[in-house]
């Protein structure tokens, strides 16, 4: 998520605001005027139990008025959100952000309601297929992390994202050669040796989150509705 503008972080710090979100379906912009809801799911960790080695596919499901045309399958789906904040001038807008790409899996059409629901999953999805050997121009030592990720990246249609890049380049290992695998397996075998694990970025770029990147407030202690749980009036931390 990137705040262009810094309004959003300044109107989320405030702690007033109302949340605004709009998608983008096959290159179209629909509103809260069409839209009855939207979630999307997007996760590190296999369960939710904490580990390293993964590659998580991201979904997402809305239901919305129907448009009256008929979306192809695997069609661009982008949410977007913004904050919202009455001031005493007026109302006080973030930039539109958006959190993540997806494509369009299935759809449904109630005709009863006039509503549809579409499904979608994220590009790493995509990754659930053989490797493509035939695109190796590896040494005879083997591939390194960098070359294969960049190239699992060009084959499912996204780019890397930046801090993986620096953090792949910065320790380059190799790897062995991965023709007999799945993209998806070789990511997870990728995010293992540099102990975190891959996921789309809210810009849909392939990005790798290592354990140590984690800010330090995600260690605490919570409950399901995301309340600190806290021991004699102190937050529990769950590593130093």
């Amino acid at each position: 998520m990137i705040d262009v503008d810094g309004a959003f972080q300044e109107i989320f710090d405030s702690g007033d605001y109302t949340v605004e979100t709009r998608v983008r379906i096959d290159g179209v912009f629909y509103g809260e005027d069409v839209l009855w809801s939207m979630t999307s799911k997007r996760s590190l960790f296999k369960e939710e139990k904490p580990m390293v080695g993964c590659a998580i596919t991201g979904e997402i499901e809305l239901t919305m008025d129907d448009p009256g045309i008929e979306f192809p399958k695997m069609a661009s789906i982008r949410p977007y959100i913004r904050l919202q904040q009455q001031r005493s001038y007026g109302m006080n807008y973030s930039s539109w952000l958006q959190k993540g790409e997806f494509f369009i899996d299935s759809r449904k059409l109630n005709e009863d309601s006039g509503t549809i629901y579409i499904h979608g999953y994220d590009a790493m999805r995509k990754t659930h297929a053989p490797y493509p050997s035939s695109s190796y121009t590896w040494n005879s030592y083997g591939p390194d992390a960098y070359s294969v990720v960049t190239e699992i990246a060009r084959h499912i249609g996204v780019s890397v994202d930046p801090r993986t890049i620096e953090k792949l380049l910065e320790k380059n290992y190799v790897i062995g050669f991965p023709a007999q695998y799945t993209m998806h397996e070789v990511l997870e075998s990728i995010a293992a040796m540099y102990g975190g694990n891959f996921c789309m970025s809210d810009e849909g770029q392939l990005l790798l989150v290592g354990f140590k990147d984690f800010p330090l407030e995600s260690w605490y202690l919570i409950t399901e509705n995301g309340d600190y749980i806290t021991f004699g009036g102190t937050r529990i931390l769950l590593r130093s």
